[in-house]
């Protein structure tokens, strides 16, 4: 299904693949855009992707451990599918996170992402985002947070499956830290056990998001904005699943009620495409 392309130049040469005609279409081949790249995970290509290792803690207070172990790639209702795994075993918790990082990259253009993700209930908060492949620190390298689901007010609300948040962060260093986030609800569930298209355009002064073709927020990052150069070099791509922490607030196992002792939870990755 995947076949090679000619290599690109952005920053690095790397290999592409094409997008298959027989993908369902999206907004972004309706406007007639080239497919720059696509991964339709029919197995797991090293080559784009790390699976990384991370200690409980490594980052906003979160509650698991990431291994490779919790990535795989598998099917689905018979979509071949990248899988993140959230799992607890007594005081144990393990999940999954991939990157692009210096394997694949770029800079403008759309990319979007068919993911069906689960219920994040009272812990659970995963994502899909990009930081700058620049050699630079956070948050001076640039953060776009195009999707995240679980937050604390989601929470409160008793509306998890419909609080929606994007977000970018940006800044000299971390003491300088500075971000614009947008939380709201969205018309419907997004963990209904569907799959639902995750899209970013992103051009010089703007980065949009939209879900499922509808547009829910539009950052402003042209020169007038004070964040311009965060969002001007090539980013790689991340999936993870994380769970607890500073964005749902839980830091305790006791309050974690989505993800119980011996249960599992799944982010599954159809696809994700760049144009």
């Amino acid at each position: 299904m995947r076949r090679l392309l000619t290599l690109l130049i952005i920053t690095s040469s790397f290999i592409q693949t094409a997008c298959s005609q027989d993908e369902e279409v999206s907004p972004a081949e309706n406007r007639q855009e080239d497919c720059r790249f696509m991964d339709d995970f029919d197995s797991f290509d090293a080559n784009v992707w790390t699976k990384e290792t991370h200690e409980p803690g490594w980052v906003n207070q979160e509650l698991q451990a990431y291994r490779p172990a919790n990535v795989s790639v598998g099917t689905d209702n018979g979509k071949s599918v990248l899988i993140l795994t959230a799992e607890r075993n007594g005081d144990q918790i393990y999940s999954g996170r991939v990157n692009s990082q210096g394997k694949f990259n770029f800079k403008y253009g759309s990319i979007e992402a068919s993911i069906k993700l689960p219920k994040t209930g009272n812990g659970l908060w995963p994502a899909f985002w990009m930081m700058g492949d620049n050699g630079k620190q956070w948050p001076a390298c640039g953060e776009i947070d195009i999707l995240e689901m679980g937050e604390r007010n989601g929470i409160l609300n008793g509306t998890t499956e419909t609080y929606y948040n994007t977000a970018i962060h940006y800044g000299p260093d971390m003491d300088s830290h500075r971000q614009e986030y947008y939380g709201a609800e969205f018309s419907h569930s997004l963990q209904d056990g569907e799959y639902h298209t995750y899209n970013l355009d992103w051009t010089e002064n703007n980065l949009t998001v939209s879900i499922d073709g509808v547009n829910f927020k539009t950052f402003d990052i042209s020169p007038q904005s004070g964040r311009h150069e965060y969002f001007q070099d090539p980013s790689f791509i991340l999936f993870n699943l994380a769970v607890g922490g500073a964005f749902p607030d839980i830091h305790d196992l006791k309050d974690l009620t989505a993800l119980k002792d011996g249960e599992k939870a799944y982010m599954y990755i159809d696809w994700v495409k760049v144009y």
